[in-house]
């Protein structure tokens, strides 16, 4: 008797069952969601025991316009004001500053103090935004003070500049600014979702045995003509 095999041919699109595929899916359903629970148990640690956490501190200082006698505010020094904002961010960034004040808080390397410092004007006004990140709240405090400071003593002595103010003054932070718990969460769950559910569909993907009738039909492309029940006391 000549052995039967079925032609197959090469060329033919892998066609995937989706409703089948969906099934097996709700059937590792306990598996997915269980995976997903260590990736985002894995991810809370990381964050709160590994990674390293970011201290943010900041000050605002404004350019205050003279006021005439008449008690309104001059346009001539408001104008000029707008125009110095600019350099005076340049100022604060600055690396004859930056340095002098790596040296008042007793740090070696002033590239510790730059790498930290962020200078920025908020936008259509005269307010200079002063930051500082660390891993120390108290330093990332004491670097925008002390910052903050040596820029004023600077530009009184050197320019003879009185019309700068602090809006608000530094502060040493309580919370860091990151790693983000919340969206490390979610991009743990996001992970072990995508994975889970991956490695299910490879898995499906993979598996070439035939588990129904209609799998041995597609398979051999003939009908089948009778089934044999079985039945674990036989």
């Amino acid at each position: 008797m000549t052995e039967f095999k079925p032609e197959v041919d090469n060329n033919e699109e892998i066609q995937i069952d989706l409703a089948r595929l969906f099934d097996v899916l709700k059937q590792k359903l306990v598996f997915i969601l269980s995976f997903t629970f260590l990736c985002v148990l894995i991810f809370f640690l990381l964050t709160n025991f590994v990674m390293t956490k970011k201290y943010q501190s900041k000050a605002s200082i404004y350019l205050k316009p003279e006021i005439t006698e008449a008690g309104i505010i001059d346009n001539a020094t408001l104008s000029a004001n707008m125009k110095m904002v600019n350099n005076y961010v340049l100022m604060l960034k600055g690396d004859t500053l930056l340095t002098d004040v790596a040296s008042q808080l007793g740090i070696k390397n002033p590239g510790v103090v730059k790498k930290a410092i962020s200078v920025s004007n908020v936008e259509d006004s005269e307010i200079i935004v002063v930051t500082a990140t660390t891993s120390d709240p108290t330093m990332s405090r004491d670097i925008v003070k002390t910052t903050v400071n040596s820029f004023f003593a600077s530009m009184k002595e050197k320019l003879a500049i009185k019309n700068m103010t602090i809006l608000d003054e530094p502060k040493v932070p309580t919370r860091p600014v990151s790693p983000s718990l919340m969206k490390n969460l979610i991009l743990g769950a996001l992970f072990g979702i995508f994975v889970s559910c991956g490695l299910v569909i490879v898995e499906f993907l993979l598996d070439k045995r035939l588990h129904s009738k209609e799998d041995v039909e597609s398979y051999l492309e003939i009908p089948v003509l009778a089934e044999i029940p079985w039945s674990e006391e036989a």
